[in-house]
């Protein structure tokens, strides 16, 4: 045995917990996916108002869908830490 080799981190799991680098994915990867459904949905929304193609409606998307995936990523952090 080499000295010093410690076998208790496999794959993200320290001795039975989540370290830090396995929420950061975590929250990552469910953030970017409610991005894209918020919008999805603000997009549509949007649409259906009647609002024009155009600078103005692509920033309000753009900013809505972020607020919320920060959001969501700011939840998933409390939830899983």
């Amino acid at each position: 045995m080499l000295a010093g080799m410690n076998n208790t981190n496999v794959n993200g799991l320290d001795a039975g917990n989540l370290n830090m680098g396995s929420l950061n994915m975590t929250s990552i990867v469910v953030s970017t996916i409610a991005y894209f459904v918020a919008a999805y949905y603000i997009k549509r929304w949007l649409v259906d108002m009647g609002i024009p193609k155009g600078m103005t409606r692509g920033s309000v998307v753009f900013v809505g869908a972020a607020a919320i995936s920060y959001g969501v990523a700011y939840l998933v952090g409390l939830i899983v830490s």
